[in-house]
């Protein structure tokens, strides 16, 4: 179906680029979806939009945009009002400089002002990744706006070690350069680095969605946010800076909360987050053989299943 879009204010030629790649996307998605603006604390907040229910936030992971849950909605817009939101510095969002901000708080502050804008008070959280650490900073701070949390692909801020390959890009000087020069720029790049970081078997990856990616690189300011983000995530011999971690505080918990996980995730193994799964009042584990960083978007439909179980319960 068609996406039904809030004009931008005099858009950048890159900007139009961007939604007509977000266009072809969401043509390939069997559900009404909306692209909206929100502003926060003064900045645009581009969101994606589908369904009327009882809301539902979803948190995208580091390099990716909202369009990267667009698989899921034909689950979740039946039953809720999904708004996922591209973060500060991706996609149609205000690009901002991460190194002039705190970024717990920031990813905190960005999400509860969003809420605000939009006039929910509490909601269900999907997050990965990056989005899953922003999810699990989202409960612990501010627990009363959380109903239930589900990460799906494993989520930032249960332990500072990050792959080696990946703590390179926090070196100083040559780590943004590295990061740089991991950014693909051609669609044959950015399966490649999909297939290495994101999904065990790309059979189900939509060239679409990688359009939308390397069209969310060019507008202007993306790609130097996102290697500020990333330059201050951690640091070459700490790994990811210890403030990010919220492993205890997430363990004693009462909010439901489910981890989906693959056993072939990138970043951790399902070792690193079933010990925190345990401990929690109302926590728990799915683990999926064979499945990615992103288990959604692998050719089965077993993380979808299991996200839709959880949140609609």
């Amino acid at each position: 179906m068609p996406l039904t879009t809030t004009p931008l204010e005099r858009p950048a030629p890159a900007e139009r680029a961007f939604v007509d790649a977000l266009e072809g996307y969401a043509a390939t998605v069997d559900v009404d979806v909306a692209s909206r603006t929100a502003t926060v604390d003064g900045d645009r907040v581009h969101y994606l939009e589908a369904g009327d229910g009882p809301p539902l936030l979803c948190l995208h992971g580091l390099s990716t945009t909202a369009a990267t849950w667009l698989p899921l909605f034909d689950a979740l817009a039946e039953h809720f009002r999904v708004v996922a939101p591209d973060r500060p510095g991706r996609g149609l969002s205000a690009p901002v400089d991460y190194a002039t901000v705190d970024l717990r708080e920031f990813g905190v502050d960005y999400v509860t002002g969003l809420l605000d804008a939009l006039d929910v008070d509490a909601t269900r959280v999907l997050g990965n990744s990056l989005g899953g650490m922003q999810a699990l900073h989202l409960q612990v701070d501010h627990p009363e706006r959380v109903e239930r949390t589900c990460l799906v692909g494993a989520p930032g801020g249960l332990s500072r070690k990050v792959p080696w390959t990946f703590r390179a890009t926090y070196a100083p000087k040559v780590g943004p350069w590295l990061f740089r020069r991991s950014i693909a720029d051609s669609l044959a790049d950015a399966r490649e680095q999909w297939t290495l970081i994101n999904v065990e078997d790309d059979g189900a990856l939509d060239d679409a969605l990688l359009e939308v990616g390397l069209a969310g690189e060019r507008v202007p300011g993306q790609t130097d946010s996102l290697v500020s983000l990333n330059t201050n995530a951690g640091t070459l011999r700490g790994g990811m800076h210890e403030r990010f971690v919220v492993r205890d505080q997430v363990a004693a918990s009462a909010i439901p909360t489910r981890f989906v996980w693959g056993t072939e995730d990138f970043f951790w193994p399902p070792a690193v987050g079933r010990p925190v799964a345990d401990a929690m009042p109302d926590g728990e584990m799915v683990v999926l053989d064979d499945h990615g960083h992103t288990p959604w978007l692998e050719p089965t439909t077993k993380a979808r299943d299991a996200v839709r179980e959880f949140l609609v319960d």
